[in-house]
């Protein structure tokens, strides 16, 4: 009989959670789990069988009026947000441009007063 070598299976670094998730420390036993969920969730016929289910349960879901209606009012909510949010971006426009328009009037009137005062300050040549 030879010696068997144990060897240890390879961890594939794609299936391993990182050590540390936004600043906090994921413990060893976590972290071997989530990378046999995420290798069990690459087997076809798993995530075949997931995908039936979010089916079956977004199937059920449409077939209730209550959750037609809610997801309906939420539409119309959202498309009124939008229209208001395109009211409120029109008029931020008008705001900004007339702001603009009153800085560059601004800056030109100091540039014209700038250059009155330095051809004021230069000496007349006499010829």
């Amino acid at each position: 009989m030879g010696k068997g070598k144990n060897k240890k299976k390879k961890k594939n670094k794609e299936d391993q959670l990182p050590t540390h998730l936004a600043g906090v420390q994921l413990p060893d036993e976590l972290r071997e789990v989530a990378g046999a969920a995420t290798q069990l969730m690459r087997h076809p016929l798993v995530s075949n069988l997931v995908t039936a289910g979010v089916l079956a349960a977004v199937a059920a879901l449409a077939e209730d009026e209550n959750v037609r209606r809610a997801a309906r009012s939420a539409g119309e909510e959202a498309e009124d947000m939008g229209d208001e949010a395109v009211r409120t971006a029109s008029r931020a426009k008008v705001a900004v441009k007339a702001a603009a328009g009153a800085m560059g009037q601004r800056l030109l009137d100091e540039v014209k007063v700038a250059a009155d005062a330095k051809k004021a300050k230069a000496p007349a040549h006499a010829g």
